[in-house]
């Protein structure tokens, strides 16, 4: 897995669950829940499969496309438009290479103008893939030849040049015309408006793609210049250049807009773009290694992702990738889908597409955290825990589920604070709900004991130094039936050579980790793991990721073939992000798909 999205952010300041902090956090949820997505459409399960997808023909879940109200008038910008003009100011844009410094161009009368030798504007928001509608038009009095005449530059991600130029009977090189690929493709016509009147770009930017340093696809560019199409998807020959041939060099897989100062008084108005999305399925699979000995082959894990606190988007796929390529097991992977983005997004608790993969499934790895799901996806987790399918629960999934207010779900006793069933799903079927940050958050660790009676358990084998950042939860719901098989050590501090804290925190310890048996009303018998261990670093320790595998064994039937070592290798591209919250815009700012949480 690549260092992602929340590596290059300061981490933001634990919110503890506190009780004031419940009733705002509800009063969210209640609005949350409001906007859930729509139940699967009319459709059919049962048709072929499409090629190279997961979704087949007429498919009942795959997601609808999003409703985005239309401009009144050609040319205005639809609802899901980032605005970064709007006729009063250029508080979008910041003066290019000085981090916070205002764009120093001037504003007029529902337009901004370049100011010359005050230096290019960059956009503040960042873009990949896109459409971008930008009108702009050259000064009235013409000025100076060729290339000195109303000369400006769309520059896309600050690196692939659209050129704007006053082409208006100017004779100036062909790759140079308004709406070239600069210094590669002249427009296929000649459209430029005279000097003075409005000229209007609409580009359609698919941006480049790497593997490491390794090109795998070039920048393309389609362009409408005034309604007719000049540039029809162009693949970029590489970056930008003047009097030599642009090459590509591996940069981030998005940038600003970068308006160029190139000393003329061009103007620019009406300025928006959309981020463009590939459709992807908004979940990952991840088949089995083909090696038939392995002995997971043929069976198939679920792992389902959705807090918005300890990362599990990021720990999962890791898991997926250790269970599938080192021990065979056909795995799935979902995540929080936020279906107004179709990407990841831990903050929306209502969607988690996919989960129809539990109806065959094997066995379930879930990490949730107050999820207020809609029935019709409840309903494939409910079918689930009815047949006594094994589970394997990690760190929040204590308290996996919360329908607050007027909530009229089905399952709105399965919350964390039901009263009609005492603690919800997460105490009845885990054997705890939410009760307490036991160890002190961010600043007592947990270590993993293994008492003298649990020794033996196949579970532990191989696994010895258990060790996690994230703190000891409090458990005292547990009943006597389960079986512990580690108990939660409070360390006095973050690293892993800290003693333990002093005092009657640690007498007597907490459970961190138990199996036991589970019955739902009127369902079969089924047997679950659970540790309360599970933010995405604490799965920097290789005995804690050895647990969940060896668990994984255990829960599918192979318990007889779990190794006296598994393996459970992570890659060198697993630098987890500590456990914390985000913001509301976050991800919705980031867009990241399921499939970039697993390079």
């Amino acid at each position: 897995m690549k260092k992602h999205f929340l590596s290059v952010t300061k981490p933001f300041v634990h919110q503890s669950l506190c009780m004031v902090g419940v009733l705002a956090w509800i009063a969210t949820i209640e609005q949350v829940v409001a906007q859930s997505p729509p139940g699967p459409g009319v459709g059919y399960t049962n048709t072929p499969l499409l090629p190279n997808s997961q979704w087949r023909v007429h498919d009942k879940y795959r997601p609808r496309p999003t409703i985005v109200k239309a401009g009144e008038a050609l040319g205005q910008a639809p609802s899901d438009a980032t605005i970064l003009f709007d006729g009063k100011d250029l508080s979008e844009w910041k003066r290019d290479g000085r981090k916070e410094e205002a764009a120093p161009w001037k504003v007029g009368d529902g337009f901004f103008e370049a100011v010359g030798g005050s230096g290019s504007i960059v956009t503040r928001k960042e873009f990949g893939d896109m459409q971008l509608h930008i009108e702009w038009s050259a000064p009235e009095v013409v000025k100076g030849e060729s290339q000195g005449r109303g000369n400006s530059g769309v520059i896309i991600m600050g690196k692939y040049e659209i050129q704007i130029l006053d082409s208006y009977d100017n004779n100036s090189y062909a790759d140079g015309q308004a709406a070239s690929i600069y210094g590669q493709y002249p427009p296929q016509v000649n459209v430029t408006k005279a000097p003075g009147q409005w000229n209007v770009y609409d580009i359609i930017f698919e941006a480049p793609r790497f593997d490491g340093e390794k090109l795998t696809k070039p920048a393309r560019s389609t362009i409408f210049h005034n309604g007719v199409l000049v540039q029809n998807a162009k693949e970029h020959i590489g970056q930008m250049a003047h009097q030599e041939v642009g090459k590509y060099r591996a940069h981030s897989p998005t940038g600003p807009i970068l308006l160029q100062d190139h000393g003329n008084s061009t103007r620019f108005r009406n300025v928006w773009a959309r981020r463009l999305r590939d459709e992807v399925d908004p979940w990952v699979v991840m088949p089995g290694a083909a090696d038939p000995k392995l002995p997971g082959k043929g069976k198939k894990i679920v792992l389902i992702s959705g807090d918005d606190e300890y990362r599990s988007e990021e720990s999962l796929p890791m898991l997926s990738k250790i269970l599938s390529e080192q021990h065979g097991y056909d795995c799935v992977v979902l995540f929080a889908i936020n279906p107004e983005t179709h990407t990841v997004d831990p903050n929306y608790q209502s969607n988690i597409p996919g989960l129809h993969h539990l109806d065959d499934a094997d066995g379930m790895i879930m990490c949730l955290r107050f999820r207020s799901l809609p029935d019709w996806q409840m309903a494939h987790f409910a079918k689930f825990a009815m047949e006594g399918k094994p589970l394997i629960a990690l760190r929040t999934s204590t308290h996996p589920f919360n329908f607050p207010g007027a909530s009229k779900s089905a399952y709105k006793k399965w919350a964390f604070n039901s009263k009609e069933w005492e603690g919800g799903f997460g105490q009845q079927i885990i054997g705890e709900t939410w009760h307490s940050h036991h160890g002190k958050h961010a600043s007592q660790a947990t270590r993993g004991v293994i008492p003298d009676a649990a020794k033996s358990s196949p579970i532990l084998k191989g696994v010895s130094d258990v060790f996690g950042p994230s703190d000891v939860y409090g458990v005292v719901h547990l009943p006597s039936t389960a079986t512990v098989l580690l108990q939660g050590q409070v360390v006095n501090g973050m690293k892993p050579t800290d003693p333990p804290l002093e005092g009657p925190k640690n007498n007597p310890m907490m459970p961190l980790a138990w199996t036991k048996d589970y019955q739902m009303p009127d369902g079969k018998a089924g047997k679950l793991f659970c540790t309360t261990m599970g933010a995405a670093n604490d799965f920097l320790n290789e005995d804690l990721r050895r647990l969940v595998v060896n668990a994984t064994y255990w829960m599918t039937g192979l318990e007889s073939k779990i190794p006296d070592k598994a393996s459970a290798t992570v890659s060198d591209k697993y630098i987890p992000n500590n456990f914390g919250f985000k913001p509301a815009t976050f991800f919705t700012e980031l867009l990241i798909r399921p499939i970039d949480l697993v390079k």
